[in-house]
């Protein structure tokens, strides 16, 4: 080998070898590395000697940057991981998969969860083998059709969680939604008379729903009151135009809306008859039939009594209203997984609320209805097919109507029965740590047989 001075007087091919070597640590596992092992070994073992030719520098320039080139073209040819992984984020930071079919079920049902932003926390124990459709809520819209981005919604729809979801239900077979909404009458009205906020709606939904490799949109404005026929109109029409874009840019895609129980009884902006034409499905919100602020304890989610003169409404007539203006195999029934929470004079259905500075109905979830209330008396409500608690602390009476297993066993019963397009939830966290009403669903409505694992990675 030759000594230092002899390599400054001679430039030779050599000077070349360091960069071999850092080339081979970077080919790693390559064939390539094994190979040039195998050589310098072979060498060694035979006690070859290297011959040092001195070169010309321009010949050694040039014989250099063969060499150079030789090394670039192997590295691409035998490292294509290393390469991949350097060129894809200057392309984009979205990996794309073309969306397929979602699933194809056992049961013909949907089996529909909403997820509010709130509780994604608590969806440890949501079976993704039973549940069809993940609904993501939500994001709101305002006036001019722009979707609200400076709001926990819009951010938790593009968090690494959020993300770490939606792969976990598309790997299931679980088709993942998004919900757009907007609660308050102002907004709703504006959006509805302006053509131009509604179609930048549907390009930021579309948009949205693309960029994130999802394949469903619920569309749930709820308005309070009655604006008249010709909102009920623009609404469809909204609808209608929606569905049609979504559709056509995104395969096998489905939109759903969802309206009130009531919607038929009062109308408010919903044409029941033109939004099941419109629209691939309508998810009856099939609760709230009393509230927080209800004067008398009544089941949020009776399922009869109304014919009986016992409740102003219940399910199984809003049901049967619901299906004089569409087909059963586009109603998707809503339950509900709490229930609200009173002060009352004496624990017995149909009491007297009230309320004060120290007690007032709330809304309280079936998780910790089952672990937190401890009942004085328990009891079931053979009108509404509901189970209530009732107990008394320091003197002051509170009762709870909430739906457990038995309760929404026979709801689905009922749903069946009547050949809807299957049931959903309000809402999926809300039966944190438990499995009892996952085990339900499994039993009424069987598992999915097989998904698809399509979502775009952060």
């Amino acid at each position: 080998m030759p000594n230092q001075a002899q390599v400054r007087n001679y430039p030779m091919i050599f000077f070349e070898l360091p960069k071999i070597k850092r080339s081979i640590t970077f080919l790693k596992r390559s064939k390539f590395r094994n190979l040039i092992h195998q050589v310098f070994q072979k060498t060694k073992q035979k006690n070859l000697k290297i011959r040092w030719v001195p070169v010309s520098k321009q010949r050694f320039y040039a014989t250099a940057a063969f060499v150079d080139l030789c090394l670039i073209v192997l590295i691409l040819i035998n490292a294509p991981a290393p390469a991949e992984r350097i060129l894809t984020p200057l392309i984009s930071p979205l990996r794309h998969e073309e969306l397929q079919p979602v699933v194809i079920s056992k049961s013909d049902k949907e089996v529909l969860g909403f997820a509010p932003y709130w509780n994604f926390d608590k969806l440890s124990n949501v079976d993704f083998d039973t549940l069809t459709t993940f609904a993501y809520f939500g994001i709101e819209v305002d006036g001019d059709g722009n979707l609200v981005k400076d709001d926990p919604g819009y951010e938790m729809f593009h968090s690494k969680k959020a993300t770490q979801v939606f792969k976990k239900a598309q790997s299931k077979g679980t088709r993942v939604s998004l919900t757009i909404t907007q609660m308050n009458n102002e907004p709703i009205l504006t959006l509805m008379d302006n053509p131009d906020a509604q179609k930048t709606a549907i390009e930021q939904i579309v948009s949205e729903v693309k960029q994130r490799g999802i394949s469903g949109v619920n569309v749930d404005l709820e308005y309070t009151g009655d604006p008249g026929p010709e909102y009920r109109l623009k609404f469809s029409d909204f609808v209608s135009n929606l569905t049609e874009e979504v559709h056509r840019q995104v395969p096998s895609s489905k939109v759903t809306v969802s309206v009130y129980a009531s919607a038929v009884k009062e109308p408010k902006i919903y044409d029941i008859e033109s939004l099941a034409k419109a629209s691939d499905g309508i998810f009856m919100m099939a609760y709230d039939f009393s509230v927080a602020s209800s004067r008398n304890a009544i089941p949020t989610a009776p399922l009869y009594g109304y014919k009986e003169g016992k409740y102003w409404y219940d399910i199984s007539t809003a049901v049967e209203d619901f299906l004089k203006f569409m087909p059963s195999s586009k109603l998707i029934l809503g339950v509900p997984y709490y229930g609200y929470n009173w002060p009352v004079y004496s624990p017995e259905i149909k009491a007297d609320t009230y309320s004060s500075w120290y007690a007032r109905g709330v809304a309280q979830t079936y998780s910790y209805i089952k672990d937190s209330l401890q009942a004085d008396l328990e009891g079931w409500d053979d009108s509404g097919k509901v189970a209530y608690k009732a107990y008394n602390v320091d003197g002051t009476w509170r009762m709870i109507f909430f739906d457990d297993r038995k309760s929404l066993g026979i709801k689905y019963d009922f749903a069946k029965e009547k050949n809807l397009k299957g049931v959903g939830m309000w809402a999926l966290g809300m039966d944190e740590g438990k499995s009892e009403l996952w085990d339900l669903l499994r039993e009424k409505f069987g598992t999915k047989e097989y998904a698809d694992k399509n979502i775009y990675e952060y």
